[in-house]
């Protein structure tokens, strides 16, 4: 089993290879061993440190390496605890960390380093493993891949929608759950769930079976709140944030978290050279705060803003994450100048806090309604 953390991780390698993998979440409760103290100091990135303990505890022996990307100090430094943790276990364990280009503007030059790092990634894991690249398995891992992907973001066009009826929490579980999945399991389970959203107010999946109804229930949100629309943006959000802002009338119409929407983007179109293919689609999709490119995100999530009727921004932060820190006064100052207020969060990763965030979201609720004449 691989593990991996990064949306610019193409799956699709692992599927080829014959190789299981799972996304890395960290618990974001904070209720987990402290294995991470071992291996990283305190001040270091939240998420990093619940991706290592999630991956080298002891409730998860299966995990044989891990592919992380070169995208923040933080994974830098993350690759290299787990290089340690998996020697300290006393057997071999894979662990590669994926060069990722800082820019992309459609040149080709990116593309071909991107290809040529993804294409080193499969050489390395190729022989690893002693597994073979199999085309007839890259097409058939591709489609897969692409159909999930597709339900995906048919779901979050669902919520847009009607987000006083999603709760934003039970949809980051089922982007959480296709991250840890095999696609060709995963495709009839998502189904299952998108055709009960269409055609069927009970709720009662007509798919997917006990999953898809489980996936449901944490979906669905009790009441019809009447509050401003919102997105949420920065780094990945506690759960309970979240929940917190709907318990306080927040109607959360969609996001640009890696952990959400950014992982549903990739639209990958099969060339004569896969790794071509992978590296134009992951490249190609809106840029993440890491890249430099932050101009093109802003303009997106405006647009993403106005089409929802998103009244606000909640921007998230981990704490010690360069990315959103050092992006976020540039952000303020975008959306400030397009007339859309930004509240600013920042969290360990992890549930503690919500009482002294309860007032702030409040407050920045009750601005918009006072803005809006509510």
């Amino acid at each position: 089993m691989l593990g991996w953390v990064c949306t610019y991780t193409p799956e699709e390698i692992f599927a080829t290879l014959g190789l299981e993998s799972c996304r890395l979440y960290g618990d974001d409760r904070g209720e987990y061993p402290k294995a991470d103290l071992e291996y990283l100091p305190v001040n270091f990135c939240p998420l990093g440190r619940a991706c290592l303990n999630e991956g080298m505890g002891k409730g998860n022996p299966s995990l044989t390496g891990v592919v992380l990307t070169a995208s923040c100090h933080a994974l830098v430094h993350l690759a290299n605890a787990f290089r340690y943790a998996g020697e300290r276990r006393g057997k071999e364990f894979f662990v590669h960390l994926l060069d990722l280009p800082r820019t992309f503007d459609g040149n080709d030059a990116a593309v071909r380093a991107f290809a040529s790092s993804l294409r080193a990634l499969a050489g390395r894991l190729s022989s690893f493993y002693g597994v073979a690249w199999d085309e007839g398995a890259f097409s058939g891992a591709l489609r897969a891949h692409q159909s999930v992907r597709r339900l995906l973001r048919e779901l979050y066009q669902l919520r847009m929608g009607q987000p006083e009826n999603f709760r934003a929490a039970g949809l980051l579980e089922i982007v959480r759950a296709a991250g840890r999945a095999k696609k060709d399991e995963f495709h009839p389970v998502l189904d299952g769930i998108v055709n009960t959203l269409k055609g069927n107010e009970n709720g009662e999946s007509r798919g997917g079976g006990s999953q898809a109804a489980t996936l449901l229930a944490v979906l669905r949100r009790r009441g019809s709140p009447r509050g401003p629309r919102l997105l949420v943006a920065g780094s990945p959000l506690p759960f309970a944030y979240l929940d917190l802002i709907e318990e306080l009338g927040g109607n959360i119409a969609g996001d640009d978290l890696c952990q959400g929407y950014r992982y549903c983007l990739p639209d990958v179109e099969e060339g004569p050279d896969p790794f071509i293919s992978l590296a134009r689609g992951y490249l190609e999709r809106v840029p993440c705060p890491r890249m430099l490119a932050g101009r093109e995100r802003f303009s997106h999530l405006l647009s993403l803003a106005r089409k929802t009727g998103a009244r606000g921004i909640i921007y998230h932060a981990l704490k010690f994450c360069d990315s959103s820190l050092y992006e976020y006064p540039l952000f303020r100052e975008y959306f400030a100048g397009a007339g859309i207020p930004v509240l600013y969060l920042e969290t360990e990763y992890r549930d503690a806090g919500l009482e002294q965030a309860r007032t702030r979201i409040q407050a920045y609720l009750e601005l918009l309604g006072e803005q809006a004449g509510d």
